[in-house]
């Protein structure tokens, strides 16, 4: 039999996601959030993660809706933290994009949005910024010739890595 706590639960556990989605969106997501600020804030929220992710586990309903409100209130901290740095939100035309492990890329969409990106988000660290025209200059023809060739055989191809050697 499910408790009123455990219909809550899995309500509030449902808006929580896509709270994090929004984060994703409007922010570029926890790596971008974490090159922002300093380590001590980063390391304070990935231990909240921890709790969260180990209560979602093992712990009752009530207590997994107490970790969601600590979430919440560890994301508040670390935005805020981020806008009192400086940085701002992503635009609708913008996205952000981690590589290398580390880095964020931050893209829009033609090279007469760069200077707006550059403006805007110039001083995230570990940060680069491009179009997505800048982008494709730098694509192989022989890439763009394959994926000609493939789409033309209706085979849907994606490639993974490609080596430049």
């Amino acid at each position: 039999m499910k408790t009123y706590l455990d219909e809550s639960f899995k309500d509030q556990i449902k808006e929580y996601r896509k709270f994090e989605i929004n984060i994703n969106k409007t922010w570029g997501g926890r790596k971008r959030l974490f090159n922002c600020v300093d380590v001590h804030l980063e390391i304070r929220f990935c231990k909240a993660e921890i709790l969260f992710k180990q209560a979602l586990a093992k712990d009752s309903s009530k207590q997994k809706i107490q970790m969601i409100e600590m979430m919440y209130r560890a994301w508040d901290v670390l935005i805020n933290k981020v806008k009192e740095n400086g940085y701002k939100e992503l635009d609708a035309e913008h996205r952000c994009y981690q590589f290398n492990k580390n880095q964020i890329a931050i893209i829009c969409d033609s090279d007469l949005q760069i200077s707006n990106l550059k403006s805007k988000f110039g001083k995230d660290k570990n940060t680069v910024l491009f179009s997505i025209e800048e982008l494709f200059r730098f694509v192989h023809p022989d890439y763009m010739d394959a994926k000609k060739t493939f789409k033309q055989k209706d085979i849907d191809i994606t490639f993974k890595k490609v080596d430049y050697k």
